[in-house]
């Protein structure tokens, strides 16, 4: 559950690719990840509110789609990689402007 971490989680009924991004601390103090969930690429136009991710999973981040995950989740996830520190802080951005940050 490390910031800028990418995840498949199994859920009840789907499996989900998320991108952690609470920091490390909270999640370790706290035992439970905010997350965005990712969507495959194209699914959205790239703008100010989108972000293409090509490593290491080709997705779309769009942060309207914020949820939180226990720690728990994550033990039955599959850790797909890490993006880049470009991609992260394109992200920290469009979070900033959706929720008015």
């Amino acid at each position: 559950m490390k910031r800028g971490t990418i995840w498949e989680l199994p859920l009840t009924d789907v499996t989900r690719t998320v991108m952690v991004l609470s920091i490390d601390e909270a999640n370790d103090s706290y035992r439970a990840a905010v997350c965005m969930i990712l969507h495959p690429a194209g699914a959205y136009p790239d703008t100010l509110l989108s972000v293409p991710i090509a490593d290491p999973v080709a997705a779309v981040a769009v942060p309207v789609n914020l949820t939180q995950y226990a720690a728990h989740r994550f033990d039955q996830g599959k850790l797909l990689g890490e993006v880049s520190l470009d991609t992260m802080e394109r992200v920290e951005r469009t979070v900033r402007s959706v929720l008015g940050l």
